[in-house]
């Protein structure tokens, strides 16, 4: 990867958040995966799971995190309450915002999303389909990720678009001809850049304030796109996506996050840094990363799940209609084995909604059984990017939810699963919370 149904918590599941209920004893599995990588070890390895009812069946932290200092690196226990960079979770989040503009009708599913961003967006090879919203949501625009890959500051990403733009690339943006909009399903990130650049456009809003103010803030969550709003003390906390390279755990992203207030955005390169202040709205959805950029931690990842797994309601506080949140968790798009409709990704993917992973549970490790036999039961979406591997799952059946983060992925001769098309180290932490939760 490049990088609904309850209407509300019932009064235990809201004591359950301030009592944080201690989990049994951690599984020795869970214990093995951290070490050195030279083992093929992880760095560190957080996950929670809870029953519908909001009872916690496993909680669990092992392993370091590892932050850049001026005297060298420092290492501390890898904690639940540590921020990190949570990688492809980042789209649900800003799909539940989206959703809110859906809610209000502000903007519809079946809108030409070339009207709302303000500049032409046509596959060349179909230039009379309009591509939707609803196309860049579920990842069925025809779009892919250019060699330019994210548009920097200062640049506008109608020029990865546009014939003769600077980012265009030769059209590389553009899938195969014979892969129409709402016909292919082919995951990319630039179709939620363009997704955030809407929200600008629609809202007057930068992306990433948007976003406090609509999610974060209402669930009391100290979280945000690029570092925005994430307070100086969470920050000092953060948890730097690491590799093992030549002896040691070498930095990817997040080694010295910026000082709060100020946040991280993708500088041109070969020309003068572009300031905060001078940041143009609705003009450049890449900037916060609507497609991978948010960071929290484990705990916060709870929290969001399991108000996914009640309707989008957590203690009374709503940040998406049930309706809405209905919507995102069907599927637009299915894999049809007997007409190839889309790109799988080795078998990670055969179903998709808005924004969020629906697995069908088809078996073998080329398949999506990533939750056994009712993995068609649970919504979510995973993450990897920069050695995180992350997953925040609910069960739409009974409302139980697994989060989870594992830091140290190599990019290349990754630890393989035995029954489906993740990696071992992630199919060890969710077989380790779904026998937690059938076993009090």
């Amino acid at each position: 990867m490049t990088l609904t149904r309850r209407a509300g918590l019932t009064g235990a599941l809201a004591l359950s958040f301030a009592r944080a209920a201690a989990a049994a004893s951690p599984p020795k599995a869970l214990e093995e995966l951290t070490g050195d990588g030279a083992a093929g070890r992880m760095l560190s390895v957080g996950v929670i799971a809870r029953r519908g009812d909001g009872a916690v069946s496993l909680s669990y932290a092992g392993g370091h995190r590892i932050a850049s200092s001026p005297r060298g690196d420092v290492t501390r226990p890898f904690s639940l309450e540590d921020p990190f960079r949570v990688a492809s979770i980042s789209k649900l989040v800003t799909t539940t915002g989206f959703m809110t503009l859906v809610a209000s009708r502000k903007v519809s599913l079946d809108d030409d999303a070339a009207d709302l961003l303000g500049f032409p967006l046509r596959h060349p090879a179909w230039p009379d389909d309009k591509i939707t919203v609803r196309h860049l949501l579920s990842h069925t625009s025809g779009l892919r990720n250019g060699p330019s890959y994210p548009v920097p500051a200062g640049h506008r990403l109608s020029e990865a678009f546009s014939v003769g733009g600077r980012h265009y690339d030769r059209g590389a943006w553009f899938g195969p001809a014979e892969h129409a909009p709402g016909d292919w399903f082919a995951y990319a990130d630039v179709n939620f850049a363009l997704i955030g650049q809407i929200i600008e456009r629609l809202t007057g809003e930068r992306f990433d304030r948007f976003m406090t103010r609509t999610v974060f803030k209402p669930l009391g969550l100290d979280a945000g796109y690029n570092w925005s709003g994430v307070s100086q003390g969470k920050r000092d906390r953060a948890a730097s996506g690491r590799r093992w390279k030549d002896g040691a755990w070498s930095p990817q992203v997040d080694a010295s996050p910026p000082r709060a207030p100020a946040t991280d955005y993708p500088q041109p390169k070969g020309e003068p840094a572009v300031a905060e202040k001078d940041l143009k709205l609705g003009e450049n959805g890449f900037l916060f990363s609507p497609l991978g950029g948010l960071r929290l931690s484990v705990r916060d990842l709870d929290r969001l799940a399991t108000t996914y797994a009640h309707g989008g309601e957590a203690n009374r506080v709503r940040i998406v209609g049930a309706a809405e949140l209905g919507q995102m968790s069907e599927p637009v798009w299915r894999l049809d084995p007997d007409r190839p409709n889309g790109d799988t990704e080795g078998g990670f993917f055969s179903a998709y909604g808005l924004g969020v992973e629906c697995p069908q549970g088809l078996p073998g490790p080329a398949g999506d059984a990533f939750f056994g036999e009712d993995s068609q039961d649970w919504r979510g979406h995973f993450g990897d990017a920069y050695g995180w591997m992350t997953g925040m799952f609910w069960n739409a059946r009974n409302a139980a939810t697994i989060c989870y983060a594992i830091n140290g992925m190599p990019e290349q001769g990754r630890p393989a699963a035995r029954r489906s098309a993740i990696t071992g180290p992630e199919e060890a932490v969710i077989d380790a919370a779904i026998l937690s939760l059938k076993h009090p």
